[in-house]
């Protein structure tokens, strides 16, 4: 069915966040060595109020949960301002500069003064429990093929830690990509479909690559998308990695939305009521069962009056209310799931123990039961969450931050945050920006006009490749000092590359662009050849080893050996042209011998 987004009230702004390729934004570790940790440290993080007096809903959620953090520390990529035991250094300018360009290219004011502000953030992914962020653009704007989008601010802001590991209440992070530089592109709500959510999020990719100062890879790139309808409310989706897949998590959000509204207008024609607590220990109901998910555990149950046959009501294309509530109460108190009446309880075995239960707990049949299986302090947070989010359902959406799933569906992580998890940043001081800086800052050449230079020396097709690739800003480094082997590394970067890592697997985001250099500084000295550049990229990609090793670990040939097959091409070709027989050479000897060596033993040998 078509949605008639207009007519829904539907509003959408994205925010896209982008690593800079610099050093860290508060001290000087490096941001792009791969490295094993040390040694790690362990904290438990507590709320604080922002500027407001206030705590904040979603850090409060946070705390409630209870959980212990364990921090990897690396010794060239973290220090004691990742572990908040020193104080933050000067920003790094490098990046204060990236981001006030940015800013320009969006023709966003830059205020006089930077600020950075503490954002409470409680869930382990900074050991101080803030990230430091501040405003350096507000109202500027993006032309897209439907009109004009306004970009509300960008920030520059640092980078949270890595989630190496869960456990049973403790998560592992590590330090080596806390402290990143971010720049945070925030759009106001002027998004009018999923579609063009799409085309807004690649237009903003687009600019930020531009700029040649932006980091490549899976994770270097996140955009949330703020998603309302009317009579709904703003709701957050984190974490949407792929750009096609922003369509449907609009749309799949629009009708999760549309579905809970359908639901509230239910309730009220029940005249459902809000509801109290109450819940029992119901394990001697399920004591003979003999379902495998529920035998030799403890068993609460609790009655919800009015919503029965709500709960397998369709919210999207992937999801039930039931679904929704079983999310909510995962969320909030780390149990599985639940069970409730309105599901096929055959599949659990569990018909007969139902029907006790509903007359234990004086069901009528417009209630619904639902049970968990835990302790009961877990069982009392998961029953208390499955009550408040069905009580909440008499208000219709309630504002959240949710996560993107890989389906284009999404689910409960948190209370959307507010202002009270802000506060100032009293270890940064603040900054001045100068008008006569500003001007300094001289736009990048555009992706068009970028391509408009580059076909004209490898083509059209491999220059349209090498511009959407992720690899633009090193193939225009590398080229730079190789102007003969353009072509060769347009090929590298847009074809090989990707090809080893589909069909070796290999993590060329472990791959620095020093050592991509070092091999077209080699191939321009004639110390390897075209051909085995791909068999170098996979050992180094397995090995490690240093790239002059694997090169002349490389089998060879003698001086001798290589004279001979020399004259025996000459006498098989039938032809005295250098180029000829150096290519006959090369495709026979696979790498045993560079071009410049060839060439020398064939000038010794014509000269005879």
């Amino acid at each position: 069915m078509e949605l008639d987004y207009q007519k829904m009230g539907f509003k959408c702004g994205i925010e896209i966040h982008r690593r800079l390729k610099t050093k860290k934004l508060f001290c000087n570790c490096a941001t792009d060595v791969d490295e094993a940790s040390k040694s790690e440290i362990t904290r438990k993080l507590r709320a604080v109020a922002g500027e407001l007096g206030k705590v904040d809903a979603a850090v409060m959620h946070e705390l409630g949960r209870e959980k212990e953090f364990i921090y990897k520390i690396y010794p060239k990529s973290s220090c004691l301002v990742e572990m908040d035991e020193e104080p933050p250094h000067s920003v790094n300018q490098d990046a204060l500069k990236i981001s006030l360009l940015i800013s320009k290219m969006f023709s966003a004011k830059i205020p006089q003064e930077l600020h950075f502000m503490r954002k409470t953030v409680i869930d382990g992914s900074n050991t101080s429990g803030f990230q430091r962020t501040a405003i350096v653009g507000i109202d500027g704007n993006l032309e897209t093929s439907k009109g004009f989008v306004g970009i509300a601010n960008i920030s520059l802001e640092e980078e949270s830690c890595q989630i190496l590991e869960t456990r049973d209440g403790e998560t592992v992070f590590g330090l080596n990509r806390l402290g990143i530089p971010l720049v945070e592109i925030g759009t106001a709500p002027d998004i009018k479909s999923p579609e063009h959510a799409k085309e807004t999020a690649e237009k903003i990719g687009m600019l930020l690559k531009s700029t040649g100062n932006v980091m490549r890879g899976i994770g270097t790139i996140r955009q949330d998308v703020n998603v309302s309808i009317k009579d709904g409310a703003r709701t957050e989706i984190k974490g949407a990695q792929d750009l096609k897949m922003i369509p449907e998590l609009v749309n799949q959000e629009v009708l999760r939305q549309t579905g809970l509204l359908n639901i509230k207008q239910k309730l009220q024609e029940r005249d459902f009521k809000k509801q109290e607590l109450y819940f029992i220990n119901a394990t001697s109901v399920f004591k003979g069962s003999q379902s495998k998910i529920l035998g030799g555990k403890e068993i609460y149950a609790i009655k919800l009056e009015k919503i029965a046959g709500l709960f397998k009501e369709k919210l999207n294309d992937f999801r039930t209310l039931g679904n929704e509530v079983a999310g909510f109460a995962r969320a909030k108190a780390k149990v599985k799931g639940i069970i409730h009446s309105d599901e096929d309880l055959a599949k659990y075995g569990i018909i007969n123990e139902f029907v006790e239960l509903r007359k234990f707990l004086g069901a009528k049949d417009g209630d619904l039961i639902a049970i968990v299986a835990a302790d009961k302090n877990t069982a009392e947070n998961a029953m208390n969450a499955v009550l408040n989010r069905v009580n909440e359902l008499l208000d219709g959406v309630p504002k959240e931050t949710r996560r993107a799933l890989a389906n284009g569906d999404s689910e409960f992580m948190r209370p959307l945050p507010g202002a009270a998890r802000m506060y100032p940043e009293t270890d940064v001081a603040p900054i001045v920006v100068l008008k006569s800086e500003i001007r300094k800052i001289k736009r990048p050449e555009t992706l068009d006009e970028k391509f408009a230079h580059i076909q004209k020396e490898i083509g059209g097709e491999l220059a349209g490749q090498i511009i959407a690739s992720d690899y633009l800003d090193i193939f225009e480094s590398i080229a730079e000092k190789h102007e003969s082997e353009k072509k060769t590394i347009a090929i590298f970067f847009t074809n090989t590359l990707p090809q080893l890592k589909s069909r070796e697997n290999i993590e060329i985001e472990k791959i620095s662009e020093a050592i991509f250099r070092e091999i077209f500084e080699l191939l321009s000295n004639g110390k390897i050849e075209k051909n085995k550049i791909a068999q170098v990229v996979l050992e180094y990609s397995r090995t490690g080893k240093p790239i002059s090793e694997i090169i002349s670990a490389a089998p060879k040939i003698s001086a001798q050996d290589l004279e001979k097959i020399l004259e025996e091409i000459i006498l098989r070709e039938k032809t005295g042209k250098m180029n000829v027989i150096i290519g006959a050479a090369m495709k026979e000897l696979a790498g045993r011998a560079s071009g410049k060596e060839i060439a020398e033993v064939l000038k010794r040998i014509i000269a005879k």
